[in-house]
């Protein structure tokens, strides 16, 4: 269904996500993560996690919790180098601290 005109022109285009970037193999893995500065790259915070096989519909409510000050802990279905994603978390505003795997079989 395509968006009406006068929604376009209020709305701007539709934004959409595409999932092609999604590491391909990797470990589940749990995270706590919270906001190092006021969080301002929230898409792409959603990305990161959706790059890892969060759904964004999970994502989405994470990352808003962390912009409002909380800490949120996130099971990561597929992390293929924790360095990374802590780096890419970081270069975002965000502290990934890594749980004991023990913790996330808890479930």
């Amino acid at each position: 269904m395509s968006m009406s005109s006068s929604l376009r022109e209020r709305f701007g285009q539709r934004v959409r996500y595409v999932a092609g970037n999604r590491v391909q193999s990797g470990s589940p893995a749990r995270y706590r993560l919270r906001a190092d500065n006021p969080l301002t790259l929230t898409i792409s915070a959603m990305k990161a996690l959706g790059k890892r096989h969060v759904s964004i519909v999970v994502a989405k409510p994470i990352i808003e919790q962390i912009m409002h000050g909380g800490e949120v802990v996130v099971d990561l279905p597929m992390l293929e180098d924790a360095a990374a994603f802590e780096k890419e978390m970081h270069d975002l505003g965000i502290a990934a601290v890594r749980e004991a795997r023990a913790a996330a079989a808890e479930g």
